[in-house]
């Protein structure tokens, strides 16, 4: 098939279409994240007080429970003579994923999914990625990077974000560095300018990271001169074009184009250098929705009518009241004390009445409110372990079973993205021509020597990368209290190891209970805990061979479960609703927050 030459112009209008289209979802993001930070983070964030951040903690529940540390790769292989290869390079890679950080990176992306989208860029480091890093990353190695939605444009055409026909984003660089980047022709570098750091784009809607400089006069000069550039990649074509800020930051049509600094081929794997992340499909769209999307008007919605409580709550007054001629009553209870005797002439003339105070209906509508966006955050107390839901322990385990499997998509969806930008970072590492993996193991009955195993491009270079089975542990993207590693601890000991004891001292295995109980002593926070048990030698038992038992051969015991309802969240709310309508508390008591008019039975 013959080659079609790519058009920039037409590519540099499409571009700046794109970033026209994409605008109604930067502004809808940016209002969001003003509702996040609240009033008190910035100048810039939202100017009504926000007294309960509902945003705040669907993000601490839902962004713990999706990504909370650093990945880890599973690599496997069918080549039986490549399994010693992959295995260091298993161990490799998680050292290097630690070593990055990506976690702290994932965590980042996932954020913006949560409010729109998350967007991720697996590439080689360009000599701007490394000066931007403070050269801690070396040109030509590969990195995993976050891209801002406000930086980011793609083909809007497109029905799913596989099918883009191009996709590139905006990335500040230090003007030195560009100007001595020598795969930039001469004349080119020359003309680089620098340009100011603009609180607004192109388009005229606000950056999102004006929220945090608004304490800067204007668009102030930085400490040294940057400048903006645009790296657009075009999969059918398999190229990457880096263009100066002018060319894609104007107004879509805005006449002639300049030539691109930079054209290059693509270098990585298929799958291109972005990936995006979003948990909300819309049909016939590419942009996803986020989540936060359809709770923000909810969140409004109860922090206007709690400030309006709040509001009523400080206009409540309570006054006495004496009549005309009961002036010197009056004035003796002014001036005395709590606790004092009072003389008064006609105690029938004094009377104490409140005014104002918070309107009962609003409270119910605030209460209502509340119960809702409880739900449609997918029962977030009980994510969160706020509350308890329901009578029993066992009813709460079932809620939250339930409650979890929108968790489990959403858990789901982010395995299944940090395992592509993974599978595209250990691309890189294993086609890498100068890499050498180093990682060291113990054999299983010498675990006090460490072997030292080396493995260099010739080594990876004996199997196809396309033949590794590159998988994501799901469970490593979750935080581990030290109280679930010794629940899992006990589960093993329990349930695997004691039962399987005979076949293991067959084969000359053991377990060290010493050192068991050191490790619950640390999971368990008890430094006592070895002080207590000390080693002594057995005490000798006598033979118990031809002693008959003592007591009855066969007992009966009785076992009877009570489950007896306890006070929960929702039940104490309801409560609270009854008293005020002047409902019959305790009926709601002992239904569990059921409301039930007083007298019924």
């Amino acid at each position: 098939m013959k080659k079609v030459e790519l058009d920039l112009d037409r590519l540099c209008q499409a571009c700046q279409h794109a970033r026209l289209a994409l605008r109604r979802y930067r502004e809808e993001r940016r209002e969001a994240v003003r509702h996040y930070v609240g009033s008190h983070w910035s100048p810039e964030g939202k100017a009504e007080r926000v007294p309960i951040n509902l945003i705040a903690q669907y993000i601490s529940i839902v962004g713990r429970n999706l990504i909370a540390k650093n990945p880890r790769v599973m690599l496997a292989t069918f080549d039986r003579s490549m399994k010693p290869t992959v295995s260091t390079m298993q161990t490799w890679c998680n050292q290097e994923i630690e070593r990055q950080k990506l976690g702290t990176q994932f965590a980042r992306i996932v954020l913006d999914a949560l409010f729109s989208v998350g967007i991720a860029k697996v590439c080689l480091a360009t000599p701007s990625d490394s000066a931007m890093r403070a050269f801690q990353t070396q040109a030509g190695q590969a990195v995993l990077s976050r891209v801002d939605l406000d930086d980011f444009v793609f083909d809007m055409h497109c029905r799913d974000f596989m099918e883009y026909g191009f996709a590139g984003h905006r990335f500040r660089a230090p003007l030195e560095v560009m100007r001595e980047d020598k795969r930039i022709p001469t004349k080119l570098r020359g003309k680089l300018v620098a340009s100011s750091d603009s609180y607004h784009n192109a388009q005229g809607d606000e950056r999102i990271s004006k929220l945090g400089r608004s304490t800067l006069a204007g668009d102030s000069e930085e400490f040294e001169d940057f400048g903006d550039f645009w790296e657009v990649y075009v999969p059918r074509h398999g190229l990457v074009y880096t263009f100066a800020d002018d060319s894609l930051a104007g107004a879509a049509g805005s006449g002639t184009y300049d030539e691109p600094l930079l054209t290059q081929k693509w270098l990585g794997p298929a799958a291109g250098p972005y990936h995006m992340l979003g948990f909300g499909i819309v049909p016939g769209n590419p942009m996803p929705k986020g989540p936060i999307q359809d709770l923000v008007d909810l969140h409004s919605f109860i922090n206007q009518v709690y400030r309006k409580l709040m509001r009523q709550a400080e206009r409540q007054k309570e006054n006495t009241f004496v009549r005309g001629g009961a002036s010197e009553d009056g004035s003796r209870i002014q001036e005395a004390n709590d606790g004092d005797i009072i003389k008064t002439d006609s105690p029938e003339s004094i009377a104490t009445k409140t005014t104002g105070g918070p309107n009962q209906q609003n409270f119910m509508l605030f209460m209502n409110a509340l119960e809702i966006f409880n739900q449609q955050a997918g029962n977030l107390r009980m994510l969160g372990g706020i509350a308890t839901e329901s009578k029993t322990a066992t009813q709460d385990q079932m809620l939250n079973a339930n409650a979890g499997r929108a968790m489990q998509d959403m858990q789901q969806t982010t395995t299944d993205f940090v395992a592509t930008c993974l599978r595209s970072m250990c691309w890189y590492w294993w086609h890498d021509p100068l890499k050498v993996m180093r990682s060291t193991f113990s054999l299983p009955s010498l675990p006090e020597m460490q072997i030292l195993r080396k493995i260099g491009p010739q080594d990876r270079q004996k199997g196809r990368f396309d033949d590794l089975d590159i998988r994501v542990d799901p469970y490593s993207l979750l935080h581990q209290t030290p109280q679930m590693r010794m629940g899992a601890l006990n589960q093993v000991m329990t349930q695997i190891v004691m039962p399987m004891m005979p076949m293991l001292q067959q084969q000359g295995i053991s377990v060290d209970l010493n050192i068991f109980l050191q490790k619950v002593a640390a999971y368990l926070d008890q430094p006592d805990l070895p002080e207590i048990l000390t080693v002594r030698t057995p005490m000798q038992t006598e033979s118990t061979q031809g002693v008959q038992p003592q007591g009855p051969a066969n007992s009966t015991r009785t076992y009877e479960r009570v489950s007896r309802p306890g006070t929960t969240d929702r039940g104490s709310m309801q409560q609270m609703m009854a008293k005020t309508m002047g409902v019959n508390p305790g009926g709601a008591s002992e239904t569990n927050g059921q409301i039930q008019p007083a007298g019924a039975a």
